[in-house]
């Protein structure tokens, strides 16, 4: 944001101005409401009305110049937030302190600004001039929502020509908003008698209050009307007509008249700008004395304003840049192409992309807007400033966008924003073909864009082989550049490492994975990409947990999700491999309302840039949650969403072999048929497919090849998640062939591992009347462990059923006593009821579990929760 100096400068008059006390003590008072409002047509004077109160008071003040091209909302408040940290209004322990970009979701936005505002120091004034320009409706809608409930230690200061279209209705009513109108502005007699005078005009009483009847106390047509008289002795006020026409003519001839050809030239050359500084100036026309005549148009009159204290950049007023620029057209309009052409030319060699690119849409230079847009502004593809970038590359008429490699780019530019992925490759392949009859010194930049385009669509589609393939390529490029130190090629370097190394997790080879992931960490890092670093280290979580090392993976993706939060990106797509890895944690260790909670956030910021492998670990991940809690018909309903769901370029192997892995989960959970172990093939060293697969064999009574399968071979890689499951399942094996001894061992074993990592899933899923008289068993001979203990409450907790409302009261106390060794008598008079009564009611109980003896009934009343 090159431009933030100037966005964020408060507009100084050079003159001593009229005394406008009054005004000053409304705004002193507006102080005691959360949002004051000054809105009237051009020329009231509102600008330096507030510029020159909040010069003069006492609170700090933070100023925004809006305009046109901030109509983007992370665009505006990135420039506010600008705005307060230059005032020195955000301290370090505001929550703005350490953003570097405003979040892309508007619930993460709202949330992180909110929380901003209410952390300012009380009281702080933002001043946001010519708010008229902003019409966006979600900018306006979240302004709204932020002072639904205003931030105690912000004032809000919106000056504009129009009153906003902000929902401020309620706040009105309750005396929260200030409103300073047009009849608040306009001058009175003794204040436009000082304007009068300082045209050296003396008017009489009668002469004066017609003169502001007539001007309606307007500020510029009291100037216009001054002007009108100082012109002539012998006019009148009755003569004075200050219609439109007139106050253009008197603003060209009060700014115009009596300069040099070069100064008139100069006005006129440079009012194609909104802002304007010498080096701008003298590259327009081209000339090498635009300080000077900058400083002095300034000191002459009110209508050119210096923007902060130095005299550096400068801006017309609204109603004089259009009275030098209809002059402007009418004088010499086969010249203004060519005056945006050297504006552009200087915006680009001073990194001012978004201005360099607007002046060339202005120019019609075509071709330099392509050269732009694969030369410096790749950055902004993937950056809150795209929309914008979009906006403009739509007003290049589409007939032109053929006709360069360059423009070519610009063409694939908007495939990418529509989410057009599949049509990309045929425009990069046809800018390919145009760079072909081109030097060869030409090609870099275009290759480049070329590359990272593709990059993107591949990687939106799932396209890991092409994503490898061209992350390789990139390396290659960057490493041949001559520049290869510099900071752009370490940045670029680093993304590419990034994507190679999620292409590498997908596609199954781990070990590449690891180190592409950990490699662009570290360079991210190290060039302040946080939000690259973001994604690689959710990636890395990603990895960990997919392959069973819980602890490693909460750590890497509290990390990640850490740095998110700090600088409120938590619903960036950067942030959702974090977020994912984050609930697969939760649901390894039964922490189920904290996996929907990850879940949810992912969700939310995958829907900023969807990407297909992200997709479908998400709903991977909600299938696994929804088994796991016991729900199968709704687990099968996100697995057909994830197989539905995709581009026919899609591989993805790694993921899809762990989404089969689930459905084999689901389809045991229903009871739908499974082909049976020996069919199915095994990747070498996956021992989460093992343990799949052994319940498989499980479920076909063959435990023997059941054991074989639980057994990790020598080149199998450790997974901690599935060790766990595969010594549970052990343990039960041996528990059915009557060893109960080394069952209880293995139990043992089992969950020592678990509980280094506080692992419960294995437990949860395969909880039944054999696993908690084995974990009963297993209590009595070490009653001192707390996790046996909260495994087997956790279970209990999970197995409730409608049968805790069908057994009655009574029955439900019978049932308390059968798992001991007392008889129906004992029962019955522990109780106090009849003999008969007991067994009555015992007859009842078996009957609503849907068993025939004591012994199952216990089993079962455990196995649904009731015991």
């Amino acid at each position: 944001m090159p431009f933030v100096p100037v966005k964020i400068a408060q507009p100084r008059v050079a003159r001593a101005g009229v005394d406008r006390r009054r005004l000053f003590d409304l705004l002193d008072a507006a102080m005691d409401t959360p949002v004051t409002v000054v809105s009237a047509g051009a020329g009231w004077g509102k600008t330096m009305l507030v510029s020159a109160w909040a010069r003069a008071g006492q609170h700090p003040v933070a100023w925004l110049n809006l305009d046109r091209h901030d109509n983007e909302s992370q665009t505006f408040w990135a420039y506010v937030v600008a705005a307060l940290r230059s005032a020195g209004l955000i301290r370090p322990e505001n929550p703005l302190a350490t953003i570097t970009t405003v979040p892309a979701c508007e619930q993460e936005r709202i949330r992180i600004l909110a929380a901003g505002f209410s952390r300012l120091p009380d009281p702080s004034v933002l001043i946001l001039d010519d708010f008229h320009e902003i019409d966006d409706p979600v900018v306006l809608d979240e302004v709204s929502e932020l002072f639904r409930h205003p931030p105690a230690p912000l004032r809000l200061f919106l000056i504009g020509r129009v009153q906003p279209t902000l929902r401020l209705h309620r706040q009105r009513v309750a005396g929260l908003v200030t409103d300073i109108r047009a009849s608040d502005l306009a001058f009175t007699e003794a204040e436009a008698d000082a304007i009068v005078r300082g045209h050296r005009v003396t008017l009489d009483a009668a002469d004066l209050t017609d003169l502001v009847r007539r001007t309606e106390g307007w500020a510029i047509g009291l100037h216009l009307g001054a002007g009108f008289l100082a012109g002539d002795p012998t006019r009148t006020v009755t003569e004075f007509n200050g219609d439109g026409r007139a106050v253009e003519e008197y603003l060209t001839a009060e700014v115009l008249t009596g300069r040099s050809g070069r100064q008139r030239r100069f006005l006129l050359q440079t009012s194609i700008c909104e802002r304007v500084c010498a080096g701008l100036a003298d590259a327009i026309t081209t000339g090498s004395d635009g300080q000077t005549l900058l400083e002095q148009i300034e000191h002459d009159n009110d209508f050119v304003i210096r923007l902060g204290d130095r005299p550096v950049w400068f801006r017309y007023h609204h109603l004089l840049r259009d009275a030098l620029g209809h002059r402007l057209r009418a004088e010499t309009p086969t010249v203004i192409a060519e005056l945006h052409r050297r504006a552009s030319r200087w915006h680009a060699a001073n990194n001012s992309v978004m201005e360099a690119l607007t002046h060339a849409v202005s120019a019609g230079d075509w071709a330099y807007i392509g050269k732009l847009v694969t030369g410096q502004a790749a950055p902004l593809i993937l950056s809150a400033h795209r929309p914008a970038l979009v906006r403009l590359l739509r007003q290049v008429p589409e007939d032109r966008l053929g006709g360069s490699a360059e423009l070519m780019i610009c063409a694939a530019v908007l495939l990418f924003h529509d989410g057009d992925y599949e049509a990309i490759p045929a425009r990069l392949n046809h800018a390919r073909r145009l760079l072909r009859r081109r030097p060869g010194d030409e090609h870099r930049p275009v290759e480049l864009m070329r590359l990272t385009l593709q990059l993107a669509a591949d990687r939106a589609v799932g396209d890991m082989p092409a994503v490898r393939a061209g992350c390789t390529e990139l390396l290659a490029l960057l490493t041949d550049d001559g520049a290869a130190g510099g900071a752009a090629v370490t940045r670029q370097r680093a993304i590419a490492l990034n994507n190679r190394g999620l292409a590498h997790l997908w596609s199954g080879d781990l070990g590449a994975a690891v180190r592409d992931l950990w490699a662009s960490a570290g360079a991210s890092r190290a060039a302040g990409l946080e939000l690259a670093e973001i994604n690689a280290t959710g990636h890395l979580a990603l990895l960990e947990v997919m392959a069973g090392s819980v602890a490693e993976a909460a750590r890497l993706a509290g990390d990640a999700r850490e740095l998110a939060e700090r600088r409120g990106w938590q619903r960036t797509v950067q942030s959702v491999a974090a977020h994912l890895a984050m609930a697969l944690v939760h649901l390894e260790r039964g922490e189920f309302a904290d996996a929907d909670a990850a879940l949810e956030i992912g969700r939310q910021a995958h829907y900023s840039e969807p990407e297909a492998a992200q997709r479908v670990v998400l709903l991977g991940a909600q299938a696994r949650l929804a088994v796991t809690r016991g729900e199968p018909a709704k687990a099968q309903m996100f697995l057909e969403t994830a197989r539905a769901e995709r581009s026919p370029r899609t591989r993805i192997p790694w993921l899809d072999r762990w989404l089969g892995i689930i459905e084999i989960e689901v389809d045991l959970a229903i009871g739908r048929p499974v082909p049976p172990p020996a069919s199915i093939p095994i990747v070498d060293g996956d021992l989460a497919q093992q343990v799949v697969q052994a319940r498989v064999a499980l479920a076909y009574k063959d435990s023997r090849r059941a054991g074989q399968l639980l057994v990790p071979g020598p080149g199998t890689r450790t997974h901690t998640a599935a060790s766990v499951e595969a010594g549970l399942l052990i343990a039960l094996i041996a528990d059915a062939r009557g060893q109960a001894g080394q069952a209880t061992d293995l139990l043992s074993d089992a969950l020592q591992l678990a509980e280094r990592e506080q692992i419960r899933r294995p437990f949860l899923i395969h909880a039944d009347g054999r696993l908690d008289d084995l974990m009963h068993r297993l209590q009595l001979a070490a009653p001192e462990s707390m996790f046996l203990e909260e495994l087997r409450s956790e279970i209990r907790s999970m197995r409730k059923t409608p049968a805790t409302d069908v057994l009655s009261e009574r029955e439900a106390d019978v049932l308390l006593h059968l798992p001991t060794m007392l008889s129906a008598a004992e029962i019955a008079a522990n109780l106090g009821i009849s003999v008969n009564t007991v067994k009555a009611h015992m007859r009842a109980i078996y009957r609503k579990l849907g068993v025939a003896r004591r012994s199952e009934a216990v089993t079962q009343a455990r196995d649904v929760g009731l015991l």
